[in-house]
């Protein structure tokens, strides 16, 4: 045998290298076995409640994304850096985040995209986040990301940026660095009135002054009565803007709201709102069942990409984040979230088609109930963030109720939060049409079960039903006028409106507001229609 000295010397150093890492290797191990001080690993695994920060995380991050590869990075694979797009979705807690990423026609097609994204968004600091983009399910890039957003909290007031870097998987660490930079810039949620429009004659009633006033007036003197001090209401009985005949007014919100007639006025003259849209034009859409909610990306990739690009107007848009007021930031989230769609909503469209249900109420109750419950909350759930009018920039509060301003009288006012403005969005005539046809089952119900005892009548032109055991008004109530707000060339007799008066009866009802503007600082002022929100 021979000696090599060589090898002797060789075999020498690689122990001295070998032998003390073992043996502190071994140290470290018997470190964490005996160490009780610091749990290594977690324990058994919980079920994750959402969070505030997660929601609000997943609001900034859902949506369509263009997606541009920096100068001198190359390409991503097999794709160029031109038309590439990534859609991002995010788990009802806010924990995950999936998504995909390709050209905009690949994403839309039958096919599977050449990237699919993956992320953990728990233990996030600040705007860092990171993600994986996954090669036909292996992960092939690794990504660091920083979220900017140009109107910080407000989800749908600008625009969202992404920058980050891309780092290769497949290539060795102990080869040179080398990075794939990137941004991204999130599409802007369409609207529906870029969806929908209207014909000219009703787009012209809509936006006209007469009847953004009337609704606003009609609901204020209606939500407001019952806690008018006594000179209010004269007041406003003089101006004949009382909600109803003096003396037995029907307010909406008091303590008799459901036994004094209140619902019957708001279905009343929501019916005849929607009978003159439709005669101005026909073809108005109206749901006959409330829209679902968007599909998680895994399940349908492209009806989720259908319901960003909101393609037939009835997408919910985003929430946005109101600053100072956790209570109304949580309660939005809620109203325009899936998991209400399915706790709230579905609840109240099958009580609301239920003869069971339905036979057991007076037309009042049944108005009454669907006022406070459902309709503001749709309202609410398909409002987008208040813009100005007059140059698109989001605003952090709703108008104030009495600021008569030209610019708020702009047909781009078309805000779902105030009655000033509802109306004109094309959504309002969706649900309230929904809610008109609720009506027609209450009647059904009744015929089924009280065979005769609710009888059709026509009412000021419109069709309706004759006082009895189940219908208490005789004469429901419209406004200042015999036919409330009547549209272009249909007169009828009626008396036209007074903008300077419903200017004047509006200021009746909301002074003293004005008055605590110190006050207001300190609680900024929520849309109309959630004036009246509660949290469970």
């Amino acid at each position: 045998m021979k000696f090599s000295r060589r090898k002797f010397l060789a075999s020498i150093s690689a122990a001295g290298l070998v032998i003390p890492g073992i043996y502190y290797g071994q140290r470290e191990i018997r470190s964490r076995l005996i160490s009780n001080d610091k749990e290594v690993t977690p324990g058994e695994a919980v079920v994750e409640p959402a969070t505030d920060n997660g929601e609000r995380l997943a609001g900034r991050l859902r949506g369509i994304w263009d997606f541009r590869l920096l100068g001198g990075s190359g390409s991503l694979g097999s794709l160029s850096q031109d038309d590439l797009e990534m859609v991002l979705d995010v788990g009802a807690t806010g924990r995950a985040l999936r998504g995909y990423l390709g050209t905009a026609v690949a994403l839309r097609g039958d096919s599977e995209p050449d990237y699919r994204i993956t992320g953990s968004l728990i233990n996030i600091e600040g705007a860092k986040l990171r993600w994986l983009i996954c090669e036909s399910d292996t992960p092939r890039y690794e990504c660091d990301v920083i979220l900017d957003e140009v109107w910080s909290n407000w989800s749908n007031a600008g625009d969202g940026t992404l920058s980050g870097k891309m780092r290769d998987l497949n290539r060795s660490l102990q080869l040179p660095d080398r990075q794939y930079a990137f941004i991204a810039r999130k599409h802007r949620f369409p609207e529906a009135k870029e969806r929908i429009t209207y014909t000219p004659v009703l787009q012209e009633w809509l936006v006209s002054a007469e009847h953004r006033l009337f609704h606003q007036v009609w609901h204020a003197s209606r939500d407001k009565w019952h806690r008018l001090p006594e000179e209010k209401r004269e007041a406003l009985r003089g101006l004949n803007w009382q909600p109803g005949p003096v003396g037995n007014e029907r307010d909406a919100r008091g303590k008799n709201k459901h036994r004094n007639g209140s619902g019957e006025d708001f279905l009343f003259m929501h019916r005849d709102m929607v009978r003159r849209a439709r005669a101005l034009q026909p073809d108005l859409m109206c749901w006959s069942r409330l829209p679902s909610p968007v599909p998680f990306i895994e399940c349908d990739r492209q009806e989720f990409i259908r319901y960003y690009e909101n393609s037939d107007g009835c997408s919910v848009p985003p929430a946005w984040e109101p600053q100072n007021d956790a209570e109304y930031a949580q309660w939005l989230r809620g109203v325009k979230g899936s998991a209400s769609f399915y706790s709230n909503y579905q609840v109240w469209e099958s009580l609301y088609q239920d003869p069971e249900y339905l036979s057991r109420m007076t037309l009042g109750e049944f108005g009454s109930e669907l006022e406070l419950g459902i309709h503001d909350w749709l309202h609410m759930r398909w409002a987008t963030v208040t813009r100005d009018p007059s140059n698109g920039m989001p605003l952090f509060w709703d108008r104030n109720y009495t600021d008569f301003s030209s610019r708020w009288f702009l047909p781009e006012n078309d805000y779902l939060g105030d009655p000033f403005s509802s109306h004109v969005n094309p959504v309002f005539w969706m649900f309230h049409g929904w809610i008109d046809d609720r009506i027609e089952d209450w009647f059904r119900a009744h015929e089924r079960v009280h065979p005769g005892e609710v009888k059709r009548q026509i009412v000021k032109g419109v069709p309706w039903f004759a006082p009895g055991r189940w219908v208490q008004v005789g004469d429901p109530w419209l406004g200042a006028v015999l036919y409330g707000c009547v549209p272009p060339g249909e007169g009828g007799g009626a008396v036209a409106l007074n903008t300077g008066e419903m200017k004047l009866a509006l200021r009746i009802a909301f002074s003293g507001e004005e008055d605590v503007s110190n006050l207001l600082k300190r609680t900024p002022r929520r849309p109309w229609y959630a004036r009246n929100l509660k949290l469970a």
